[in-house]
């Protein structure tokens, strides 16, 4: 198994260029890695914790259907798609639910605005559980991702911010993060692609070529190598005997 030449990355990086900064509604978890920290996430719901400062602004982004636990009070001023604003003002403690929305955010209150946010996923639109489902020429990728030893947690955070926005990709058939029992900060994915397209697409969207860049940056290595699944069939012939 041999990494990915430094060329590669490098180009995954500048392709996030080709893509406009954000504004077109993007996953939170990965536009504001700062503000939204996943804590739990499974095929029926992801429990974020976020954060928005005082002062502090986001671009449109989308939120799926989901409830929101206040832990500091805020006011925050939403503008939606179709630019009318809204001024949520919320007290600690409140528990409040909201259909799929896509708005941009300003905090404009005194606090911080802090809380938990609870995301419901369509259960029927689960991330298929085996690859028997995939087509024949569906294209398989192990990814091996290894960390700074002390430091496991944040590369873990910035992997599971990637598991719905690459789920959501058209030609994704699953997507799963796994971890090494012995070692804390070595991770694998597996990844099961509708083709060598979808995969290559998927290497040009914003949420990965992001990711590749703090990689670099953070002194974490991927290594990825690729599979074609071999169907059931009969197996090969053993060899027969000789009887000269």
């Amino acid at each position: 198994m041999s990494p990915i030449p430094f060329r590669v990355l490098l180009a995954l990086s500048f392709a996030i260029l080709f893509f406009p900064s954000a504004a077109r509604a993007q996953d939170p978890v990965s536009t504001y890695p700062e503000n939204y920290k996943v804590l739990f996430e499974n095929d029926r719901v992801r429990v974020i914790d976020f954060m928005l400062r005082k002062g502090a602004t986001e671009e449109s982004h989308t939120h799926p259907a989901h409830v929101v636990h206040v832990l500091t009070g805020f006011k925050i001023r939403f503008t939606f798609p179709d630019g009318t604003t809204k001024v949520r003002e919320t007290k600690t403690g409140d528990v409040l639910f909201s259909e799929k929305v896509t708005h941009a955010s300003k905090n404009v209150g005194d606090t911080d605005a802090h809380g938990l946010i609870v995301e419901l996923k369509d259960a029927k639109a689960a991330t298929p559980s085996t690859a028997a489902i995939a087509p024949d020429d569906a294209l398989t990728a192990m990814t091996f991702i290894t960390g700074i030893e002390g430091r496991e947690e944040e590369l873990l955070r910035e992997l599971l911010a990637l598991s719905a926005p690459t789920r959501a990709e058209a030609g994704c058939l699953r997507y799963d993060l796994y971890r090494s029992p012995v070692h804390a900060n070595r991770f694998m994915r597996y990844e099961i692609w509708k083709d060598e397209g979808a995969l290559e697409a998927h290497k040009k969207t914003p949420h990965i070529a992001a990711s590749f860049e703090k990689r670099k940056t953070q002194g974490w290595t991927t290594e990825i190598t690729l599979w074609n699944r071999v169907p059931d069939g009969p197996g090969v012939a053993a060899p027969q005997p000789r009887t000269d």
